[in-house]
């Protein structure tokens, strides 16, 4: 908590506690009014700021709970460090799910991004925003924007290089521009992580080459 653990600012508390008491038995909708007026009496009310964020992750309303959980995570001492950015990560996930949903794939990368600060090693993040890459990559192949592409693709391999259906695009992309070497490489480097893959023979007729050679 902010002052108001102090006993400085008591009606903080207060509103908070009332808040809290409406929470715990399920009545969300009249909560809320009471953690609003904490955080309005005590700017560094630390668990008012994680229960306004905690109220919109209970509606999936994942943008609105992002605000007030990253001004928890900004003020959140040693004792909330472990719970203010876990329910942060699980608001950054759900917006991103949503903007990927919407096709908005730049929107959702950026909310990965962020997530990606608060845990680099969050396999649940890193696989997400792998899945987001290749799906971007796809779209502005699809429109003719070729680097933009290869840049997609290829940050997707940076982040997790085992990841066939990046270097499946990465060779569609080069193939397209015409550079035939490393639409070659690309596909040899999909092929050795999934050599059962159905594109298999796209590959081998676009190369012109025989079976086999591809994954040898």
């Amino acid at each position: 908590m902010g002052c108001a653990s102090l006993g400085i600012i008591t009606s903080a508390e207060l509103e908070f506690e009332m808040g809290l008491s409406f929470f715990n038995r399920g009545q969300y909708d009249e909560a809320i009014p009471y953690f609003v007026r904490a955080t309005e009496l005590d700017a560094h009310y630390v668990d008012a700021f994680i229960y306004l964020g905690r109220f919109h992750l209970k509606k999936a309303r994942w943008p609105q709970a992002i605000p007030p959980l990253r001004t928890a995570y900004r003020l959140s001492p040693v004792r909330t460090q472990s719970e203010a950015p876990n329910f942060l990560i699980d608001a950054l996930l759900g917006s991103a799910g949503s903007d990927f949903g919407k096709g908005n794939f730049q929107g959702a990368i950026n909310y990965l991004m962020e997530g990606l600060e608060l845990d680099a090693d969050s396999n649940k993040l890193i696989s997400e925003l792998v899945t987001v890459l290749i799906a971007q990559g796809r779209e502005l192949l699809s429109q003719g924007r070729i680097g933009d592409a290869i840049s997609s693709f290829g940050e997707a391999i940076s982040i997790s290089p085992a990841q066939g259906d990046a270097y499946l695009g990465l060779a569609r992309a080069f193939l397209k521009e015409g550079d035939l070497l490393k639409a070659l490489d690309a596909a040899e480097k999909a092929f050795r992580i999934d050599p059962s893959t159905p594109e298999l023979d796209f590959f081998r007729e676009g190369f012109g080459i025989g079976p086999g050679d591809l994954t040898k």
